[in-house]
């Protein structure tokens, strides 16, 4: 959030109840995080998960956690190819994960996101390329953000291995 900064204030508790942002604060925030999902950054990093899953084997997402492991090993063409495809898929994660973390801690409504952050575009490389890495990262990974995901969007979109 370094260059667009959204400056929120956070809920106040006001004899217990909590309010969020302003209005204009949550729509600088809207307009951050539409901003960094329409990235040339962010449009980066989709290519390159996407290659990656397309170019090689039916374990694409295992392979790449694998090389990993052995990255200092491997030709510094290839290491390259791996660290960048690696960077690409945290940075898709953690967009994902921030406008998530927005949501659950009421600066954003559940509409935000449906309106304006997650089309099924989005949604289609977080369930078919970067929850499959999770899942071959680690077998229990931590579904909490997927499933929040997929009940915004009532299940409408296939989620591998679910």
């Amino acid at each position: 959030m370094a260059r667009h900064a959204a400056h929120c204030t956070p809920p106040i508790a006001l004899r217990g109840k909590v309010t969020g942002p302003e209005p204009t604060e949550r729509a600088l925030l809207i307009s951050h995080l539409h901003d960094q999902f329409w990235s040339e950054e962010y449009y980066l990093a989709a290519q390159l998960v996407r290659q990656w899953r397309g170019g090689g084997t039916d374990d694409w997402a295992a392979d790449l956690f694998r090389e990993l492991d052995g990255v200092v090993a491997l030709p510094e063409e290839r290491r390259r190819l791996v660290e960048r495809t690696n960077a690409a898929r945290r940075l898709i994660k953690s967009y994902f994960r921030k406008t998530h973390q927005f949501c659950s801690r009421g600066f954003l409504a559940p509409e935000d996101l449906r309106d304006h952050l997650t089309m099924a575009q989005r949604l289609e490389i977080l369930f078919e390329i970067i929850e499959p890495f999770e899942r071959a990262r680690k077998a229990d990974y931590n579904r909490e953000m997927f499933d929040f995901y997929d009940d915004l969007h009532r299940g409408e979109f296939e989620r591998p291995g679910r």
